[in-house]
């Protein structure tokens, strides 16, 4: 009995081998498929502590670089996402109100919105900032607006 599973050892190996290999790499890319990809972008909470400080950092660098009188704040956050980088990117669009709170004015968030017809000026801008936090460090790489 001994000298007839000689011969068949070999081919009870390669046949167990091929088997293993054939199940481990459908195992590893069904894990790989769970994870996002470095560097992927993808959604982010407008309600998140993080994204709100980058949200009120977008609109005050706005209304900084805006030659409005007034002041505008968000009416609404229409998407946020983010993206792992050397730091964090994130990618707003937001849409703005004038309020009737002028630049000089400090308390953003207890403006009123403008309602009157002639002074509603509403935007939607899509905001690019990047973090760096153990740089402390938040800047504004890239913005566009446009009525809304």
């Amino acid at each position: 009995m001994a000298s007839l599973l000689n011969p068949l050892l070999p081919l009870f190996t390669a046949l167990a081998l091929t088997l293993a290999l054939a199940v481990i790499p459908a195992a590893s890319t069904n894990a790989e498929a769970k994870k996002v990809a470095v560097g992927g972008v993808e959604p982010a909470d407008p309600k998140d502590q993080e994204v709100q400080k980058v949200i009120n950092f977008a609109v005050r660098t706005y209304n900084d670089m805006d030659n409005d009188l007034y002041l505008s704040r968000p009416i609404q956050v229409m998407s946020a996402n983010q993206q792992v980088v050397a730091g964090k990117n994130y990618y707003l669009k937001i849409e703005l109100g004038r309020t009737t709170c002028t630049k000089a004015e400090s308390n953003l968030a207890d403006c009123p919105f403008n309602e009157q017809p002639d002074q509603q000026n509403r935007v939607i801008c899509n905001f690019q900032i990047n973090i760096v936090p153990w740089l402390n460090k938040m800047s504004m790489t890239n913005f566009n607006c446009y009525n809304a």
